[in-house]
């Protein structure tokens, strides 16, 4: 039978088919987690005559599937926001989720049977309010890929709901749920990486740029089994058995590789010293970044995205309706055992995720600068407008200052100079400059050294990636050669892979690299070949927008002309069902390899219906129609 304990004055605990938690206000109250819904009919014994508030730590059926009802007696939902689509479309994800075939074993399959409304997110890092208290929600991915920690004041007392990361005695709720993908348990690396932040906040240590500091013993209140009061030694306990775990070796994957090498980088990454002021993320990370360090006590970054692989979900374990979550890692190792003070400035070499999905979070609680090279800042700071380039972060980026090709500037005791570099994508950059004697290059994903057969024998020669998709045209790749000869580096910092030493030897094979890739493309296409090599010669911005009813939306259609000759181009939108548009086509004249643009508008119907659709253009080139060949998604919303 569920039953109603009080844990200290104002917060009791209500045993359900999970902890159901109740913080009281006066006559009022705030949930976290719901179990049944059963704690509606026991609120008036502490005297409280209704639920305000649900805020949940994750989605699944045992914390949730109550909500209707304490919705219908008026109360609010405040669930994870990575989560918010597992409430929102429950039935969407049960008539999509694979069956047959199915290597996604992450424990989703407690999901809610029906849509629950949401009134409010809980936003990783941030504080949710609530009459007097304050919740600050802590990222702890593991038993779920969305699950939050959730940290209060109470009564005097430090508390923390944690939801089904832990429970007492350091022990894991359910071992299955490590399992992401088949026999792969990464969800005990996502685990391992939560409870370290949450030991660092119940300790005074900084946590998204603020720390708690309550006198007396932090207890955690998770949501099955008993109180823990000594939450700090229980992630010890716990931090030891999840790095045994992970050192049983062969047999034991997590994040699709074999164990041994996660030894190296557990139980937390840390940085590499590649001189007194350079350090490296460190070679498990997921995308490498780099800190420049100031004798004043200041940090530049260069790039910075995953601490580990798993956190990509791009593969077996990505569900279409999630977007990537970023969770904080590196910065106390700054700070405790590199005086560093203040995050001061992040330059990213290029717009992919992997290496720049840390940079809001950056900014948002550590007021960290952002500059970057002017090809890059349009897409960083638009992600939306540009999200028809691959790989695109789905959070805007504020961009301090816009930086030109071979622009030179300084930072602290730094001299940098900043290049553009369309190499992995058409959207990059390299920085370049001196830091304790060396000539340093980041390169980001454009250099990478590979072992090749070279007569009979192997061989380690550098190459130039190549993603089509990422708006490749032909010269891109030779500007890269001319800024990496330019640069002429002594050491080499890429993306990926590993650090290097640089010498002209191996600038003349990347060089020869490039070459031979060149003549291998120009024999498989029709000439000219950029015009049938880049796909993004026509490019409708924004590519994703949401308009009310009625409202007008103009487009920007951007050009570029792969023919030999002056052409002409000719474009009109092709709207769907319940727009307008003009039927006639505009017009634009460019000379061989020129660049502009078209402005289209097109107009919203007067009903809002909430889904997504494609609006087309169809382009003329001299007078010959290529079809509706540029595409953007358009919602209409109240």
């Amino acid at each position: 039978m569920a039953t109603m304990e009080r844990i200290s004055e104002n917060l009791y605990r209500f045993t359900d088919t999970c902890n159901v938690y109740v913080v009281k206000d006066g006559a009022s109250a705030l949930l976290i987690d719901a179990g049944s819904g059963a704690v509606l009919d026991s609120l008036a014994e502490i005297g409280c005559d209704k639920a305000e508030w649900v805020l949940h730590t994750h989605h699944h059926r045992d914390q949730c599937w109550g909500d209707g009802g304490l919705i219908e007696a008026g109360a609010r939902l405040a669930v994870p926001q990575y989560e918010r689509h597992l409430f929102e479309k429950a039935e969407l994800f049960w008539q999509t989720r694979r069956v047959y075939d199915n290597y996604d074993d992450r424990n989703n399959f407690l999901t809610a049977a029906r849509d629950l409304p949401v009134s409010a997110t809980l936003n990783d890092y941030e504080e949710f309010a609530w009459r007097s208290y304050r919740f600050y929600v802590l990222p702890a991915k593991g038993h779920t890929q969305g699950s939050v920690a959730l940290l209060a004041e109470i009564d005097g007392r430090l508390v923390v709901f944690s939801g089904d990361l832990m429970v007492e005695g350091g022990k894991l709720y359910q071992l299955h749920a490590m399992e992401y993908t088949y026999g792969d348990m990464t969800g005990a690396l996502f685990t391992l990486q939560s409870i370290q932040a949450l030991r660092d906040a119940l300790s005074g240590e900084v946590v998204g740029g603020r720390s708690h500091s309550v006198a007396g013993t932090p207890l955690g209140l998770p949501s099955h089994g008993g109180p823990i009061e000594d939450p700090v030694g229980d992630i010890d306990r716990l931090e030891k058995s999840l790095v045994q775990l992970v050192s049983l070796g062969r047999g034991m994957r997590v994040g699709g590789r074999e164990s041994i090498p996660e030894m190296l980088y557990l139980p937390e990454p840390r940085f590499v010293e590649l001189s007194k002021h350079l350090l490296w993320g460190g070679s498990w990370t997921c995308s490498f970044f780099y800190v420049i360090l100031s004798d004043s006590g200041k940090a530049m970054f260069v790039d910075y995205g995953h601490a580990f692989h798993p956190h990509m979900h791009t593969f077996a374990d990505h569900n279409g309706l999630e977007v990537m979550r970023f969770i904080e890692h590196h910065l106390k190792q700054l700070r405790k055992e590199y005086g560093v003070h203040t995050l001061d400035l992040v330059v990213p070499t290029h717009i992919h995720d992997d290496h720049t999905c840390g940079i809001p979070h950056l900014q948002q609680f550590y007021g960290t600068r952002c500059w970057a090279l002017d090809a890059v800042a349009q897409v960083l700071a638009d992600p939306a407008a540009w999200s028809s380039t691959p790989c695109t972060f789905h959070k805007p980026i504020r961009i301090d200052r816009t930086l030109s090709d071979r622009e030179r500037f300084d930072w602290e005791e730094y001299t940098f100079d900043v290049h553009f570099a369309p190499g992995q994508t058409e959207y990059h950059s390299v920085l370049s400059g001196e830091i304790d004697g060396q000539w340093v290059a980041f390169t980001g994903d454009n250099y990478f050294l590979q072992e090749v057969l070279v007569s009979g024998k192997v061989e380690t020669r550098p190459y130039q990636t190549t993603v089509l998709r990422n708006s490749f045209q032909l010269g891109m790749h030779q500007r890269c050669i001319e800024v990496m000869n330019q640069v002429a580096p002594d050491l080499i910092c890429p993306g990926h892979i590993g650090v290097w030493k640089c010498d002209p030897s191996l600038l003349r094979e990347y060089s020869d690299f490039i070459h031979r890739k060149e003549r291998v493309f120009r024999k498989l296409v029709a000439q000219p070949s950029d015009r049938y090599i880049d796909l993004f010669w026509a490019r409708m911005l924004p590519y994703q927008a949401e308009v009310k009813p009625g409202q007008s939306l103009e487009y920007r259609l951007l050009l570029r002309n792969n023919l030999e000759a002056e052409a002409t181009f000719q474009a009109r939108l092709i709207p769907p069902d319940g727009w307008s548009a003009a039927g006639e086509f505009a017009e634009l004249t460019l000379p061989a390899e020129g660049k502009g643009e078209i402005q289209l508008s097109a107009t919203a119907p007067e009903a809002a219906d909430g889904v997504r659709r494609l609006m087309t253009a169809e382009i003329a080139v001299d007078g010959v129609s290529q079809g509706p060949v540029a595409e953007a998604l358009v919602t209409v919303a109240d």
